[in-house]
This record gives structure tokens, C-alpha cells and sequence, in this order.
């Protein structure tokens, strides 16, 4: 059932065996793994079918130093589907290396294996609808060329590993029906969590206080789940202080916030073929219509042997004025450009943001005037299929292009340091601090870019296949500017990192909190590596496994 309109009255007390706090893919994954069990559930969404403006304040935060991040609700969603609603739909699962103990990654041991999610992630591929679970091109398209680009692969460098894309699935819609039928669930809409609150036994979390469309309530239950998000989870447990716990729930070692990790991406090299035949880079379709579409993957041999963070690369626009040729890159960045001149809040701030970019649109629009007429089939057949209801995930480049920009995203070491904390100034319309960030890097992250880079560079010039424009101290420069100013693309990982020593993690590898014997973590924050696969996939399989094992622990341990 889900309760839109609140009948409750103030500081009545409502009852469940498991209150789920949250409303994204992790917390929805949970809620309809458990629909139909003996179990009661209470979902409390913290949002309502859309965003408010409202709700999209309580996200918003501090970054230090300032303009190192983006903005706390930039890539955020405070609505029912969470950030699925706003979600490109990229699925990837994370592969066995990731959860393996790796001597160059300190601090980066999982307490579960990648056997351990396996039979999750068949059931997540169902959830976020990719189809079959099958990331090897050579098993999904047989018929198909074996390669990316042909001569290039070899026991170093492979191109058969797939990625498969969702619709993509807003959580929220799609499975609104099943929720709203559910005898055994309650969707509370705009129920906002204030705090947890630990009344009669400090080993407990008793209730949660929330307010529901200006209303104060609360929620008991048993066991009680924490699905709010990479940087929400923290935030929640650090500001539910009391008498055991004063510097927050679950942080007597000072863990909670840190190791906050996102994903490294960007384009720097770029690649001219000296046969265009040779490529295949282009998205291919399952039998169900699934777009699937491969990269490069460096085996775990070569990780070892070269203390290489776990990366990928792909061909995609070019990063230089190479890219202005492109009509199809040119009309998205028009296009892109125009909607965020209009969603400004205020005439004057869209009057600003057009003079920032004007230069580019100028140059941009140039370029369609130009070249425009001989990619009209192109466009209008690619529009299409953007607006198909399976989508395409994005427009690729050119083939008439002469330059294709090599685009890599690699994971973030574990960095004690990089961490998300409370401000001391700073609360939200219900006095709960904000949230502040503090995004750190490592050397080895820019190290592993670097490596990863010259063995591909390596690799594609001792093959013959054609040029490179690539130089290892460009990218470094290129990096460390882009690391002063970082977009997480809402890849927040890590801050309540999962551990089988409480003193290096915040939840056990049944993701309960340490401390505490009732209260659980769903989602990307209990992940202690990133891999270099978008989180989601794995977060739907992990809350199912989490919900699996709620289900079979009888509710009196």
C-alpha cells in the first residue's frame, strides 16, 4: 500500500517488523524482495512521486575546499525511485578482483566474495531489466566480430567484457503497481527521517523520528535499514548522536563518512584508426532488444603486475576542438547547453550562464551550419531510437570523424581522508546538519591513469593500427585539473564501509552496523572498493542479499 496523503495524527507511533529508510533502487529492491513475506514493511520514501524544490534543499551541503565537488544536490534525487529517476541506466556488475585482497589497494578487503552476490545479481538483472546476465560478447553475440577493434586484443588487453544499459528503469514507476498492491508493505510518501533514536537500550535503534507533509511521527520496528544514499547513510548516522554513540551511530572508531570514493573518468588520448573497417564500436542488441556495448578490460594478471586500480576504456567524442567536427557532438551540446540555460532559477542567472557559453555555442553552432546536412539521416535516426521506450543510451561519434576520444573510468583508491562529515554551521529546514564534503585523492590514482594509459598506448602503436595523440605528462596535467573541481556523477561510494574488524569498517558483512544489533546499511556506502563498474547493478544485488538474509533471521536475534 502507499500512502500519499498523511491521516496520521501528531506523535502517533506506527508499527513494523523492518522500516526501510529510503526510496531509491537499493531500498525498492529491498521492499520488493520482501513483499509477500510474513514480514511488515514500512518504506519511508523522504520524497514525494517528483522533487520538490523543497525536498532538493534538504540535499544541498558544503564542499571544502569550495568548487572541489559538485554541488551536494546536483546528482541527487529526493523523490520515490531516488536517483533512478535521473539515471542513464549503465550496467555493470563488479567483477571477482574487486572483492579480492590486492597488496597495491590498501584498505580494500571485502568481507563477502563475488560468489556471494552472484545469484543476486542474476535476480538485479531482472530488477533494472538488462536482459540475461551474460557481460561476455563472445557468449552474448557469437555471430559477431570478436573485437573492438580488430588485432588489438591479446592476453594483456581484452575487448570482449560487456556493459548493458536499462531502459533505463525509474524504480518509483515501474514498480509502483507491486508496492501499491503489497498487503504486507506501507509506502509512506514525503516521510522525512530526522533521526534514529536509541529510547531504551543503547545496543537498539528503538524508532525513528520523521515528519510526514509537516507532521511529527515516529516508527518502531525491529530491525530498521538505512537505503538513503552514499552521502545521506553518513549523514543520518552522524547526526543521530546520543550518550554511547556522541560522535553518531555506528562511529566509536571514527569511520563513518570516511573513505568516500567516486569513479575517475575523463578523455584525454585520442585515437585516429588507419582502417575504419577494423572498428566495431558501435552498440549492439540482444535478442530482447537490450543495447549492450563492449570495452577494454585489462585481466587481472596485468592488474597485478602493473598495481593498476581496476579501469576501462572505451572509444567516445574526442576532448579537443577535433570534437566541434563532430555534427552529432555538436548538436547534443546545443542541445544540453539550451536546457541549462532555461533551467536557471532566475532571469539574471540565465543571462550569466549564456555568457559562459556563448563562445562554445558559437562554435558548435558554426559546425552544424556547416556539416549539418550530411549527418540529417544520421540525426533523425538517432532521435528515434532516443526516444524509443528502451532508449539509446547515447549518441556516439562520427564515423566520418577522423579523431575518436578515448574515454576511461577507473576506481579511486581507498582514501581514509577523502570523507563526508557534518557542518558546523549549516542545517536543513528540520535542523539536521548538512552534510560537507571533502573529496581526496591519492598519487596512486593519477598513477594508475597513467599506467593504464601507456600500456594501451603501447599496445595500439607496437599493432600498427594507426595514430595516437597522447603524452603521459599532458594527462597528468589534464588530471590534476580536473581533480580540483570533480563531478562524482552520483557514483558515491564507500563512507560506511563494510569490514570484519569494526575498527576499520562501520557495518559486518551482513551490513549491520557495528554497535548496534538492529540496524542495517543497503547500498553503494557499505562497498570498501569502487571497481570501475556504475554502482547500481551491484547495489540492487547487494540489497537483495541483505533482504534475503532479513528474511531467514528470526526477528527475536
Amino acid at each position: 500500500m502507499i500512502v500519499t496523503k498523511n491521516t496520521f495524527q501528531p506523535g502517533q507511533k506506527l508499527d513494523a517488523d523492518i522500516c526501510i529508510i529510503g526510496s531509491g533502487p537499493a531500498a525498492i529492491s529491498m521492499a520488493l524482495s520482501l513483499n509477500g513475506s510474513p514480514l511488515s514493511v514500512i518504506l519511508l520514501t523522504g520524497g514525494s512521486w517528483t522533487e520538490t524544490i523543497a525536498n532538493q534543499d534538504l540535499y544541498r551541503g558544503g564542499v571544502f575546499p569550495a568548487g572541489s565537488h559538485e554541488p551536494l544536490e546536483e546528482n541527487r534525487r529526493r523523490q520515490f525511485g531516488g536517483t533512478s529517476s535521473a539515471w542513464g541506466g549503465r550496467c555493470i556488475p563488479f567483477e571477482p578482483i574487486d572483492f579480492k585482497t590486492r597488496s597495491w589497494v590498501p584498505d580494500g578487503k571485502w568481507p563477502i566474495t563475488y560468489d556471494d552476490l552472484l545469484p543476486y545479481y542474476y535476480e538485479a538483472a531482472d530488477l533494472c531489466q538488462i536482459g540475461r546476465f551474460e557481460f561476455d560478447a563472445q557468449k552474448a553475440f557469437p555471430d559477431s566480430k570478436r573485437e573492438i577493434l580488430e588485432g588489438l586484443d591479446s592476453e594483456e588487453l581484452i575487448s570482449y567484457p560487456l556493459e548493458r544499459w536499462s531502459p533505463p528503469v525509474h524504480f518509483g514507476k515501474v514498480y509502483q503497481g507491486t508496492l501499491e498492491n503489497s498487503k504486507n508493505i506501507q509506502v509512506l510518501m514525503d516521510a522525512h527521517v530526522i533521526s534514529l533514536q536509541t529510547q531504551d537500550n543503547p545496543s537498539q535503534v528503538s524508532h525513528v523520528d520523521i515528519s510526514m507533509s509537516g507532521t511529527r511521527l515516529s516508527v518502531q520496528a525491529r530491525r530498521f535499514v538505512l537505503a538513503t544514499g552514499g552521502i545521506e547513510n553518513a549523514r543520518l548516522l552522524l547526526s543521530s548522536k546520543n550518550d554511547r554513540f556522541p560522535t553518531g551511530l555506528g562511529n566509536q572508531n571514527d569511520n563513518v563518512g570516511r573513505y568516500y570514493m567516486v569513479h575517475l573518468s575523463g578523455i584525454f588520448a585520442e585515437v585516429k584508426l588507419r582502417d575504419k573497417q577494423k572498428l566495431m564500436a558501435e552498440f549492439e542488441r540482444d535478442a530482447g532488444g537490450v543495447y549492450c556495448r563492449r570495452r577494454w578490460w585489462f585481466p587481472e594478471p596485468v592488474q597485478e603486475a602493473n598495481k593498476l586500480l581496476n579501469s576501462i576504456f572505451f572509444l567516445y567524442h574526442p576532448n579537443t576542438t577535433n570534437g566541434h567536427r563532430d555534427v552529432l557532438f555538436s548538436s547534443r551540446f546545443v542541445a544540453k547547453s539550451m536546457l541549462s540555460i532555461l533551467s536557471q532559477k532566475s532571469v539574471n542567472r540565465s543571462i550569466s550562464k549564456a555568457r559562459q557559453l556563448m563562445p562554445a555555442l558559437r562554435e558548435h553552432s558554426v559546425n552544424i551550419a556547416k556539416n549539418g546536412l550530411l549527418e540529417v539521416p544520421d540525426l533523425i535516426q538517432l532521435s528515434l531510437k532516443r526516444m524509443a521506450k528502451r532508449r539509446l543510451p547515447f549518441l556516439l561519434p562520427s564515423k566520418r570523424n577522423d579523431y575518436w576520444g578515448l574515454y576511461f573510468q577507473t576506481e579511486q583508491a581507498p582514501n581514509r581522508e577523502s570523507r563526508v562529515c557534518l557542518s558546523e554551521s549549516q542545517t536543513d529546514s528540520f535542523g539536521v546538519p548538512r552534510a560537507e564534503v571533502k573529496l581526496a585523492f591519492l598519487d596512486a590514482d593519477i598513477d594508475s591513469i597513467v599506467k593504464a594509459h601507456t600500456l594501451f598506448v603501447d599496445a595500439f602503436t607496437s599493432k600498427d593500427l594507426g595514430e595516437i595523440r597522447y603524452s603521459e605528462t599532458g594527462l597528468r596535467t589534464y588530471m590534476q585539473e580536473r581533480l580540483k573541481a570533480f563531478n562524482s556523477a552520483s557514483h558515491h561510494i564507500g563512507t560506511t564501509r563494510m569490514s570484519d574488524d569494526p575498527k576499520t569498517g562501520v557495518v559486518d558483512k551482513d551490513a549491520k552496523v557495528y554497535g548496534l544489533d538492529n540496524l542495517y546499511v543497503a547500498g553503494s556506502s557499505v562497498f570498501p572498493t569502487g571497481g570501475h563498474a556504475n554502482p547500481t547493478l551491484t547495489i540492487v544485488a547487494h540489497a537483495l542479499l541483505l533482504a534475503n538474509h532479513l528474511k531467514h533471521k528470526p526477528l527475536s536475534e
